[in-house]
């Protein structure tokens, strides 16, 4: 118990040795009289009782069991209680009655001290247990975070905050190496939550340098200020714990300056550094496997597109350059990155459904029949059907199957309206359309640009979104044409979107 409990029991003793109607006297270390809390300006005062307070704390220095003191027969009963004497004024001689008053005097700073000793402990308890829920919510919480959608630096920046809220750390860092075994995403990005060491850039280069010399043996470390250069500028203690991937060191989580009464780095403190470095080797591990998959399925939609470039030479890179186009219209009109790429990804795809289209009437150079056109009309219901079997691609579906529709509601294949089109469907629309006539077909060349450029401002409001018509108008259109060139020469250039 530590010396601010010793303090409460022997106030609260005194104040029972007064309800008892004897007349006491607290003493500190130094034998000095201390005041009453409840009344601070009344000592208690007694010539006579410096002399005998000295020669009691004299006997409690040495160690002795202090008997009561007797002057012109007045007992004084000093009773031990830390480091502090509570001093008894009692008449009579060392008699049985008072030896009985002495043992529950005693008996009363006993009971005290265990009853102090116990709710400390159960302070204690109950704060260790509460820190333990929280350490054990935390980390269900980074588990629920890891599994989100968002960014994956975006998700380490979350988990550094949470884990440095729960932990008594002044601080919480994540860093991963520049290493291509590292995702992109994550690779040499380094995440720090709280009130990191400084100068700043010294504590970043410090992490980083640790990181990169970590080699992978399964362990959490503490480091003194003896041990590491970085618990020197932190001046304390430090846990760290590598982050693995394929049993090979990709990342490292450091954590610091302790807080709270206890400074020194624990267990718990440890066992929980250990849990969230396994977290995000999943996590990372997670990430790779979903990037492998993705460039599958992109590899996959390449040969798909290819194929149906195949079929009709004058179409040749028009999915590539309406993708282009979409992301770009995509962005003058203030979407976030991810939403963009999906649209790109629309793009791509949105005429995969003329892979079931005969070549014969894509490849026409003359006027289609009304069934060859009925046949080309059921292109995007089979690109639908192609597409909804990839349930990567499922949130391209809108713009492969509505890319035909138009605002006046005289589009194909479900003769949808307005803003009843699904806004990706009208942005590739409105891309397909000026690829089309900016590019040669079998059955005419292309049209010059100012007559491609005014037939989109007149079918603004007619065939397609004002809206998008106004976003389009402010694309740089460099990057289409030099795309469209490529095609002509016939350059096949790298895949453009990302799934």
């Amino acid at each position: 118990m530590n010396n601010n409990h010793c303090i409460d029991a022997a106030t609260q003793l005194w104040t029972r040795c007064t309800d008892l109607g004897l007349r006491s006297w607290l003493l500190d270390s130094t034998g000095a009289l201390m005041r009453r809390p409840q009344d601070p300006s009344n000592p208690s005062e007694d010539d006579q009782l410096p002399p005998l307070a000295r020669e009691a704390v004299r006997r409690k220095a040495a160690g002795a069991d202090m008997q009561p003191i007797f002057v012109d027969g007045v007992a004084l009963i000093p009773c031990v209680v830390g480091d502090r004497v509570l001093i008894s004024c009692a008449a009579g001689t060392n008699d049985a009655p008072l030896d009985g008053l002495r043992t529950v005097i005693l008996g009363m700073r006993d009971d005290l001290q265990s009853r102090e000793e116990s709710r400390v402990l159960l302070k204690d308890f109950s704060g260790k247990l509460i820190q333990s829920y929280e350490e054990t919510y935390t980390l269900f919480r980074v588990m629920r975070l890891l599994a989100s959608s968002a960014a994956p630096l975006q998700q380490i920046n979350t988990v550094c905050r949470s884990v440095q809220q729960t932990l008594p750390f002044r601080w919480v860092s994540v860093c991963f190496r520049d290493d291509p075994r590292v995702v992109e995403d994550l690779r040499g990005a380094m995440s720090s939550a709280g009130a990191a060491p400084t100068p700043a850039d010294e504590f970043e280069r410090l992490v980083r340098t640790m990181t990169a010399e970590t080699e992978a043996d399964g362990w959490t470390r503490v480091l003194a200020p003896a041990d590491h250069a970085l618990a020197v500028i932190a001046g304390a203690e430090l846990v760290c714990d590598p982050i693995t991937y394929d049993g090979s060191v990709i990342g490292l989580i450091v954590a610091g300056n302790k807080t709270g009464t206890d400074r020194e780095i624990g267990s718990p403190e440890m066992q929980f550094i250990d849990a969230l470095a396994d977290f995000l080797g999943t996590f990372h591990e997670n990430i790779a496997r979903l990037t492998e998959q993705r460039a599958m399925s992109m590899e996959t939609l390449q040969a798909l597109v290819a194929a149906i470039d195949a079929k009709d030479r004058y179409t040749c890179g028009h999915s590539d350059r309406v993708a282009f186009l979409a992301k770009a219209i995509a962005a003058e009109m203030g979407m976030c990155a991810e939403v963009v790429e999906r649209i790109g990804i629309a793009g791509l795809v949105h005429d995969i459904g003329k892979i079931g289209v005969p070549e014969s009437i894509l490849c026409k150079p003359g006027k289609l029949t009304d069934d060859e056109f009925a046949a080309i009309k059921r292109h995007p219901e089979i690109g639908y059907g192609i597409i909804k079997a990839i349930r990567l691609l499922e949130d391209t579906l809108p713009g492969v199957l509505h890319h035909h529709e138009r605002w006046d509601g005289r589009g194909y294949p479900h003769g949808l309206r307005g803003e009843n089109i699904p806004q990706m469907a009208r942005i590739i629309g409105l891309a397909d359309t000026f690829d089309a006539m900016s590019s040669s077909r079998s059955y005419r060349p292309a049209l010059p640009r100012p007559l491609v450029l005014a037939e989109i401002e007149r079918c603004s409001g007619i065939q397609f979104d004002p809206a998008i018509v106004d976003a389009f108008s402010r694309v740089n259109l460099a990057g289409y044409d030099a795309l469209l060139n490529q095609h002509a020469t016939g350059e096949q250039p790298a895949l453009r979107a990302a799934a």
